[in-house]
């Protein structure tokens, strides 16, 4: 994945925060205060990308030129709404990656030898965030919203490679503090549902990245009920 500039990121997602904020106040003076789910909760297929990655460190002497991207995950959440405009969402996102391929491995035991071959890749990023969510509420079927996340983040990987050459085994994981800026769109559908679009800037800040922090994009389509 190329790497792109971390303040590029945050740029963008502070200009979809103003943005959606924008909406909320043109919507203001055309929605009824009295009518507003209480609980809403969504469920959906989600992907992770990871932007600017400086590979997997497994320790001072071995790193993996890999990262956490993955395009097999889900995310769910429940969201206690206090007023037509604002709910307090309690979030969670899975996301699963494992590859298999092949390619050069340098082991240095003390003299360093790199030779070809197959390897497994297994890496999991588990999110619990919380945090206020903003909806811009109005007569349309059409309700933009952000939200300002916040929580811990569990990612693991595992390098597994089984010879003929080198035959070993690679884990790590850590527990960070990590975040969700962003917000999307729903779209209703009937009273009791809607489709919703999601996208988040997901910093996590992991031990094992140069700069600190993992620069996730999470992504995430489903049903939200209200």
């Amino acid at each position: 994945m190329k790497r792109i500039n971390k303040n590029l990121l945050i740029r963008l997602a502070f200009s979809t925060a103003l943005l959606l904020g924008s909406a909320l106040l043109v919507s203001a003076q055309s929605t009824n205060t009295d009518e507003y789910p209480k609980f809403e909760g969504f469920v959906g297929y989600s992907a992770l990308g990871e932007a600017g990655s400086g590979g997997i460190s497994f320790g001072p002497n071995a790193v993996l030129s890999a990262n956490y991207t993955s395009k097999a995950g889900f995310e769910a959440s429940i969201i206690p709404n206090f007023s037509k405009r604002f709910g307090i969402k309690g979030d969670f996102s899975a996301h699963f990656n494992n590859e298999s391929t092949s390619g050069p491995i340098t082991a240095c035991t003390p003299t360093c030898t790199t030779v070809t071959q197959g390897f497994e890749i297994k890496t999991r990023v588990y999110n619990f965030l919380a945090g206020p969510e903003f909806k811009a509420r109005n007569s349309t079927r059409f309700t933009p919203f952000a939200h300002v996340l916040g929580g811990v983040a569990h990612t693991s990987a595992t390098f597994t490679t089984a010879g003929p050459t080198f035959n070993f085994l690679l884990k790590k994981s850590d527990n960070s503090f990590a975040m969700a800026l962003g917000g999307g769109l729903d779209i209703r559908a009937s009273k009791r549902v809607s489709f919703r679009g999601v996208l988040d800037y997901n910093p996590v800040f992991v031990n094992d990245s140069v700069s600190g922090t993992r620069d996730f994009l999470r992504l995430s389509l489903g049903v939200l009920f209200h």
